[in-house]
């Protein structure tokens, strides 16, 4: 089941990112199935109720799996059973950086964009700032789709080390492929974002991992510490 939904998922994906004549594709299948479904009450295609029946039933499925998908940003990330703490794990350095493959909101230069799977890396600066830096590369999909030209490029996720909340292992799947990975919660402004990360192998994973909740139990600990702000009188 979980190799269904991550194929479903990632096909979802593919159909909402790429467009043709600046239409997404899954609107281009919509308006298709929508035409299908006049010519076919008009009985200029065959089929009459059934092929109206027939192509609604398509168009519902459709949307019901982009709203699906949307909601786990096109990713099937399936949290270990046995919570663990990372362990030892060498230290990252600033110098570091780990190969991943990252889901979330990415920003560059003003402007902000979901991708989902990229190809990535994930560094620790002194500061204990984090940064996912991944590049999009020209892509097409069923032959006429094609990624926008303004998000071909260089892409990046700053998470702040007071930023986040919980560090989740786990695995994610995207298509057939199944891996390693980290679901990353954190508080920016009055939202919360989340971002998955996956790995080639555990040891990138455990390393990342130890650095990030270094941070969320920092975190944790001052706000246990904090003092309660008591009623007025």
């Amino acid at each position: 089941m979980a190799t269904v939904r991550g194929i479903l998922f990632r096909l979802a994906y593919q159909l909402q990112s790429h467009r043709w004549n600046g239409w997404r594709l899954t609107y281009w299948l919509s308006f298709a199935l929508v035409l299908l479904a006049g010519l076919a009450s008009l009985d200029v295609v065959r089929g009459g109720r059934a092929t109206v029946s027939g192509a609604a039933a398509v168009f519902l499925l459709l949307w019901g799996l982009v709203l699906w998908a949307g909601r786990s940003q096109y990713v099937l990330f399936l949290a270990e059973e046995q919570r663990t703490n990372p362990g030892l794990a060498v230290p990252l350095e600033p110098s570091d950086r780990i190969e991943v493959r990252a889901t979330g909101n990415f920003e560059v230069e003003g402007k902000e964009s979901h991708f989902s799977d990229l190809q990535a890396y994930f560094r620790t600066f002194a500061t204990r700032e984090h940064a996912v830096m991944a590049i999009v590369p020209p892509s097409r999909f069923l032959l006429l789709g094609t990624l926008p030209r303004k998000e071909v490029g260089m892409w990046y996720i700053f998470i702040h080390h007071e930023q986040i909340l919980e560090v989740t292992p786990g695995r994610v799947r995207f298509g057939l492929q199944e891996r390693p990975a980290l679901r990353v919660v954190r508080q920016e402004d009055a939202d919360r974002k989340t971002v998955y990360l996956s790995f080639n192998d555990h040891s990138h994973r455990q390393r990342v991992w130890a650095d990030l909740e270094r941070d969320a139990a920092s975190r944790r600990q001052v706000e246990q510490t904090a003092p309660v702000a008591s009623a007025p009188s």
